[in-house]
């Protein structure tokens, strides 16, 4: 019987991909969904420097770090770090260079993959770094996309890369322009070190969190974010290291890296510095159980129900912790609570269709539950199957 259990922020579950759709990129909360897929999908709960919309000023205790790849100008590093301090206010320092890794080159496209650089900078932001932004000369690529990116950045690993290389005019046939380059730069900075501070892409036309997919609507874009977005920016950059929210994004950070040691080190300082957050209270469970620690899982899911009754999610994996251990009565038992507290959770509807259809043999129950699984969730060939074989008059796969 296949394992599911959620993130009990619901909003980075409704996210369907990892990577923003524009030339400018992110990469969000969304992946960890399609991440626990893999296994068991757990539940868990961006003059030149004056400023884009500059966010209020901030009481930082961390530092931005600017970090060169390769061979980059120390003017433009120089520069980002302005930009940091202008728009951001945050401190910024920029840091020793370092070589572009060759493994993250493309030999066929000569480009760098951008997901590559920022996996690897995530191992390189300081201990006391509010995020960190990779400055290079070499083009870049997603691999979800054809052609190039301008930057790519993460709002869980708070760590991103931004490419110089098409921002020169010369790169696009024609004659040298600094003014236009800088102007290029200070955009892509602006709107990439916003995702690294938790900043989503912005619907409206006039913030430059907007989301940019040609060299034309980069030039077009706004340098200021709007009264929302900058808000967001300042609440971000509070979220300095030591303080819960950073230790949780750090958590997550490791755990989509299969770190769980390093996840629940991070958790557990979360939920000490914020004892009453049962979302965190519930990721911590989640990296217990993934490092293998059922009965510490299963005490923290229980703990974040006691401090949530409303969190379905918690109780959606107090059950995947008795599917491991073969409890059926017991799963069984906490996914219908997950359902009375939120009757729309898919998940906890396919647990069910499927512990009725192979442990109970109860053919009737398990097609109720199947087919409300698949009215809130979508496609599911698996389920599907089982759906046509009950209808059929078949009791499918046991």
């Amino acid at each position: 019987m296949n394992e599911s259990a959620h993130h009990t922020n619901s909003t980075a579950v409704a996210c369907a991909g990892r990577r923003s759709a524009g030339v400018v990129g992110r990469r969000g909360l969304g992946w960890f969904f399609g991440l626990w897929a893999t296994l068991s999908l757990l539940q868990i709960g961006t003059n030149d420097a004056q400023a884009a919309q500059s966010t209020p000023p901030v009481e930082a205790a961390g530092t931005y770090y600017i970090q060169p790849l390769g061979e980059v100008d120390r003017r433009h590093a120089d520069f980002a770090c302005l930009v940091v301090r202008e728009v951001f206010h945050l401190r910024c320092m920029v840091l020793r260079p370092r070589p572009l890794p060759r493994t993250a080159l493309d030999p066929e496209r000569n480009q760098y993959d951008a997901d590559r650089l920022v996996d690897g900078l995530f191992a390189h932001l300081p201990t006391d770094g509010v995020g960190l932004m990779g400055l290079t000369n070499g083009d870049l690529f997603d691999r979800n996309r054809t052609r190039f990116v301008f930057g790519l950045a993460s709002l869980v690993d708070r760590v991103g890369v931004v490419s110089l290389a098409r921002f020169r005019s010369t790169w696009w046939g024609e004659d040298r322009d600094l003014v236009v380059f800088h102007d290029r730069l200070y955009k892509v900075l602006v709107h990439e070190i916003g995702h690294t501070l938790g900043l989503e892409h912005c619907p409206k036309a006039s913030c430059a969190m907007r989301d940019d997919g040609t060299l034309a609507d980069l030039d077009a874009s706004p340098r200021r974010f709007c009264t929302s977005c900058a808000e967001g920016a300042r609440r971000g950059a509070l979220d300095h290291p030591g303080s819960p929210r950073w230790h949780y994004l750090r958590g997550h950070a490791h755990l989509h890296r299969g770190q769980f040691a390093q996840a629940v080190f991070h958790f557990q300082l979360a939920a000490e510095l914020a004892p009453e957050d049962a979302r965190m209270v519930n990721d911590l469970g989640v990296a217990h159980l993934r490092r293998g620690d059922r009965g510490r899982a299963l005490w923290w899911f229980r703990e974040a129900q006691r401090l949530d009754p409303t969190l379905a999610a918690a109780g959606y994996n107090e059950g995947l912790v008795f599917l491991e251990v073969g409890d059926a009565a017991e799963a069984k038992a906490a996914f219908e609570r997950a359902l009375v507290v939120d009757p729309r959770s898919a998940h906890a509807h396919r647990q069910l269709g499927l512990l009725y259809h192979e442990a109970y043999g109860d053919a009737g129950k398990a097609l109720l539950h199947f087919q409300a699984y698949l009215d809130g969730h979508g496609d599911d060939l698996a389920i599907e199957e089982r759906v046509r074989l009950i209808k059929g008059g078949g009791q499918g796969t046991r």
